[in-house]
């Protein structure tokens, strides 16, 4: 016959199993949302990656500028990005390109920035 340690032993246990399973749902939730919202951020990016690539082809249609252009442009600017900042940015400490002041991440090596402000200018 089982004794009164065992009852309270298996009271105790179910109540930890039941905040378990609460904890669980919750986790459950959150990673649900998470993959949600990552799949809607894709279908964003794909998007996006559609029109880019549809501006490009109507700009040269239109205007008569080169895949050449375009990447002398893009160098230009990746140049620019690694200059002094001005107003409004600055450096990123991991790979030393200029990004917004407001950033809290790097736009491009993705560091976290610590002395970021997302909330300057709004």
């Amino acid at each position: 016959m089982p004794d009164i340690m065992d009852y309270f032993f298996g009271v105790y246990g179910a109540s930890k199993l039941g905040s378990l399973s609460g904890l669980q749902a919750d986790s459950d939730r959150r990673i649900t949302s998470v993959d949600e919202r990552l799949s809607q951020i894709e279908a964003r990016y794909e998007r996006l990656h559609v029109v880019t690539i549809a501006l490009w082809a109507l700009l040269k249609e239109r205007t008569g500028i080169t895949d050449e252009d375009l990447k002398r442009h893009l160098a230009a600017i990746e140049a620019s990005a690694t200059k002094t900042p001005g107003a409004g940015t600055m450096n990123c400490g991991h790979c030393g390109r200029v990004i917004k002041s407001s950033a809290t991440r790097c736009l491009y090596c993705g560091s976290a920035v610590s002395s970021g402000d997302a909330f300057k200018g709004t």
